[in-house]
């Protein structure tokens, strides 16, 4: 019985043991591939710079296609915009003119 305990409690120990190594190395490992992590986050600006008026274009032309769209799909509600217009202005009335002496 202390003999498993023994086992588990040395188990244990070199689990931490590698996993400080690993950490310690991964920390290490870190540190000096950083400037390679900064390049590739200067290449990923350069491709969005370069993408950029790709991106601008297509999403003006698709904004173009699909506003041409739904304006065709909102003409048939204009005589109802009319009319709210209309009743609005009427309910509203003409503003009153306060003079004060």
């Amino acid at each position: 019985m202390i003999g498993m305990l023994v086992l588990g409690l040395t188990t244990l120990m070199i689990m931490a043991v590698v996993g400080l190594v690993v950490a310690g190395f991964s920390l290490v490992m870190w540190i000096v591939l950083l400037p390679f992590r900064f390049l590739g986050l200067v290449f990923k600006g350069l491709g969005l710079l370069f993408a950029l008026p790709f991106m601008l274009l297509f999403g003006a032309i698709g904004a173009l296609i699909f506003g041409l769209g739904a304006f065709v799909f909102l003409v048939p509600f204009l005589p109802f915009v009319l009319l709210a217009f209309l009743l609005w202005r009427w309910i509203r009335g003409r503003p009153r003119v306060t003079v004060s002496a």
